[in-house]
């Protein structure tokens, strides 16, 4: 009965994700245009402050939900936050971002995927209306944010309690790169999620799969508004920070292994 009880959060918890948030969508939108009578070009021009608050009340509904969830595992060994474990969290978000420039390389010369890069293109620039602050405010800190409370704090801890650390890793990052809904983002998605979920499963402590979430999309919004030159620059620089992530990524394996074998 418990495990069947495991089994069903994950599914639960992202269809509550999906109605939620366009349900959320629909009020903010309907409340601007239809009560407060804002003209919908006015509203497109400011609609970030919606999206903002509509993060806002995801964020607080989904970490109550993992504190209920959770609340009986006081016992479990969580590492702090400390500085090393910070920096090598940023570490692997800016090196998945450079393993995810080079898919999306790859993607832009494939036929069959070039509509997706269009389409995932088209989205990033929709976001927040193209507002550098909105973008910045849902993209780089609202969206790690949820997003790991559910597919990091809530689906993967969930299936470790009937599934072994790779299995739950890999099906958690798998759902999260199909959420996305194009198969280019699902692929990076993916990548990017089972790093996530390696430092969440070795550290047992939320704010290091955030950081790799916040590094990889603040990378991505910064290439999207620099000039060309800078974001020759942060090409480089990401590219760099592939070897290192990989190193962070294999330490944490070496480090959960050893604590195993205590």
């Amino acid at each position: 009965m418990m495990k069947k009880r495991y089994f069903a959060i994950p599914i639960l918890a992202i269809a509550l994700h999906f109605l939620l948030s366009n349900l959320l969508y629909f009020l903010v939108e309907r409340l601007v245009l239809d009560v407060f009578h804002i003209p919908p070009q006015q509203f497109m021009k400011h609609s970030y402050w919606g999206e903002i608050l509509i993060y806002a009340v995801l964020i607080l509904v989904f970490f109550t939900l993992y504190k209920l969830l959770w609340r009986k595992d006081i016992s479990e060994p969580r590492t702090a936050t400390n500085f090393k474990d910070v920096l090598g969290s940023l570490v692997v978000g800016f090196g998945i971002c450079g393993i995810s420039g080079l898919w999306i390389m790859l993607a832009e010369q494939l036929p069959s995927l070039q509509k997706s890069v269009e389409a995932m293109n088209a989205g990033a620039e929709n976001i927040a209306g193209g507002n550098a602050f909105g973008t910045f405010m849902i993209a780089v800190i609202a969206a790690p944010v949820v997003e790991e409370i559910l597919f990091r704090g809530i689906v993967l801890r969930s299936m470790r309690k009937f599934t072994p650390a790779w299995a739950a890793i890999l099906i958690s990052s798998v759902l999260f790169g199909a959420y996305h809904l194009n198969i280019v983002q699902a692929a990076y998605a993916t990548f990017m999620g089972i790093a996530a979920g390696i430092l969440y499963e070795k550290k047992k402590n939320l704010l290091f799969p955030i950081l790799v979430h916040f590094a990889n999309n603040l990378i991505t919004m910064l290439q999207g508004f620099a000039p060309s030159e800078v974001n020759e620059l942060i090409s480089i620089f990401i590219l760099i920070m592939i070897a290192p992530a990989g190193y962070v990524v294999c330490r944490s394996l070496r480090q959960g292994k050893r604590a195993d074998s205590v």
